[in-house]
């Protein structure tokens, strides 16, 4: 199988990532780097996840990103639905679903 094949799923959807680069050591405020788009499908769905501390917390919705997308839980994601309503959101947890043989099929990024 080659990287052109299609994704484990449509991908019809687009994000805005804007990466987390560190905090500044002056003012301890996070700082973050140049946004770009991402493809992706967003599913609105509430359900219970555990962060990263291993606390239960209510997430909003799933982005799904093709094989292993680079996204950390201090990065931000804008997205915007059909109605143009722009809702930027950080990640709870984030997961890779990886095919028998290992590789990354998918990366899940609950927010």
């Amino acid at each position: 199988m080659g990287d052109d094949v299609m994704a484990l799923i449509p991908l019809r959807q687009t994000v805005t990532i804007t990466p987390f680069t560190g905090y500044d050591p002056d003012y301890n405020e996070p700082s973050y780097g140049t946004s770009y788009t991402q493809k992706c499908r967003f599913s609105e769905a509430v359900k219970l996840v555990r962060n990263q501390h291993g606390a239960e917390v209510v997430s909003v919705g799933t982005f799904y990103f093709d094989k292993l997308a680079d996204i950390s839980l201090d990065d931000r994601l804008a997205h915007t639905n059909e109605l143009l309503a722009e809702t930027t959101y950080t990640p709870i947890a984030i997961s890779v679903k990886r095919a028998l043989n290992g590789k990354p099929l998918i990366t899940e990024v609950d927010v």
